[in-house]
């Protein structure tokens, strides 16, 4: 589904004409594989056998030394694990809202519970900066293998798999999106597998003009009261231009930045359990190390967390207890302080000190403020190339990319608990009380709610309020 403040931009352009002809109503079951391949590189002006740029450390003093072309990105993406270190789908809420000027494939919140049972990893704010010393215009475009982006800015020339717009597809009176709609009229099992499935997400932003460091450009108002979103615009890097694509055609759009978000389900590089008393353990299925791994446990009023900057070995696994909150510093003395630790590891992983501290002032609120055990972690630089190929030509002298990720962790006692909130589900007289224990968790409602139920063997008395949690937009109910 589409907003429609999205709608408006996502329009014919993007619908690709052939595929329009092979999803139109027919019933061929054949195996052409006619339309956009599922597969959605290589695509028209795509550099062939480029090879990805080289990482190297950032300079002496963290900030750009001044000469070269270098790409830096941050990002993380968020989990919620069973006690078993299962996956728990569901996560495809928001618990902030973006600016209005932000390209949505869906509306926040609103996919339907029978398709967001697919969705088990949600990627926030990857942020790619670029630094020139002169002017240029760069090629740039990215890829999601196992999932699809859902919101992105500025615009770009083309994005994958595509909306379709009315009246292109028989049965399609309003914009549909094949890859979040389970209602979507596929004309053959073919177009079916081909756009139905979370997966092959692509954007392109075509010819990306990197204006002079200096250049004095206006930028979509987002303030910080509202959004986080111009804490990451409070780094050094160069100006950036988009124009002349859907939805620029008219004006030029202005960023500090590239941003994108997106939906996927795959396996991540630790697989985190949880035993009983805070027993928390991270094991490595990476054939190379993890970087520095935090255990935090925040509550109402105070938070404690221990950190370790050697990381997780290569097939190694970090055993340690999610800090006691008996004793802990108040919230906003944890806060400061996990801050300052976080900025030390990002620094060390060639991020410049203004980027590593836009990071952490863009999720403090979530990362740190969030009550429940978390783990984070820095995953390497290969693991994101590998999920988010990010292709830029002409080539940068270095990049470095830096995703991490959150890992919101059930304990045993956590799905105690919300097992027998479930339970309650099933009297009308305690119904009421068991639903506001669901509500109040926010984002984090369904994928806790889908992990007592399937923990109680998937009883139908659970479908209303799941059904309703799954539909439902959070960003005012999270209550945090």
């Amino acid at each position: 589904m589409v907003t429609a403040s999205t709608s408006r931009h996502l329009t014919l352009p993007f619908v690709l004409s052939t595929l329009i002809v092979a999803c139109a109503g027919t019933t061929d079951s054949g195996s052409s594989n006619d339309g956009a391949p599922p597969d959605p590189a290589p695509h028209p002006g795509q550099v062939p056998d480029q090879q990805p740029a080289p990482g190297v450390n950032s300079a002496p003093d963290l900030a750009y030394p001044g000469k070269g072309f270098i790409v830096h990105e941050w990002g993380t993406d968020t989990v919620v694990v069973g006690s078993d270190g299962s996956l728990q789908p569901g996560l495809h809420h928001e618990e902030e809202d973006l600016p209005a000027f932000v390209y949505d494939r869906l509306e926040a919140g609103s996919l339907d519970g029978a398709t967001s049972t697919s969705v088990n990893v949600k990627m926030e704010t990857p942020v790619t900066y670029f630094y020139a010393e002169e002017p240029l215009t760069a090629f740039v475009q990215v890829a999601f293998r196992k999932g699809i982006f859902t919101q992105w800015y500025p615009a770009v020339r083309e994005f994958y798999p595509p909306i379709f717009a009315p009246n292109t597809v028989a049965g399609v009176t309003t914009y549909k999106d094949p890859a979040f709609d389970p209602e979507f009229p596929f004309g053959s099992p073919v177009c079916s597998e081909m756009y139905g499935p979370n997966a092959n997400g692509y954007l392109e932003w075509g010819a990306l003009e990197i204006l002079g460091r200096d250049s004095d450009i206006p930028l979509p108002e987002a303030p910080l009261d509202r959004f986080t979103w111009a804490h990451a615009r409070q780094v050094g890097a160069n100006p950036l231009r988009i124009a002349g694509v859907p939805g620029a055609t008219e004006a030029p759009q202005h960023e500090r930045f590239l941003f994108y978000r997106g939906l996927g389900n795959f396996d991540l590089p630790v697989r985190v359990t949880a035993g009983v008393d805070g027993a928390i353990s991270a094991e490595n299925t990476l054939g190379e190390a993890i970087g520095t791994a935090f255990v935090l446990n925040v509550g109402a009023s105070a938070g404690a967390f221990v950190a370790h900057p050697e990381g997780i070995a290569s097939g190694g696994t970090l055993v340690e207890h999610a800090p006691s909150l008996e004793g802990a510093p108040p919230l906003d003395e944890f806060v400061e302080a996990l801050g300052v630790s976080v900025i030390d590891a990002l620094d060390a992983t060639g991020l410049y000190h203004d980027e590593a501290v836009a990071m952490v002032n863009t999720w403090k609120r979530q990362w740190f403020r969030t009550p429940g055990v978390r783990v984070l972690y820095l995953a390497p630089q290969a693991w994101t190339d590998a999920s988010i190929p990010l292709t830029v030509q002409p080539t940068p002298d270095a990049v470095v990319r830096m995703m991490m990720l959150r890992v919101e962790v059930l304990s045993p006692e956590t799905e105690a608990a919300d097992v027998g909130a479930a339970r309650r589900l099933a009297d009308p007289s305690t119904a009421g009380e068991a639903e506001r224990h669901f509500d109040d968790l926010g984002r984090f409602a369904e994928p806790r709610l889908r992990r007592a139920l399937a923990l109680l063997g998937e009883p139908a008395y659970g479908e209303p309020l799941l059904a309703r949690i799954a539909a439902g937009a959070t960003a005012s109910a999270a209550r945090e």
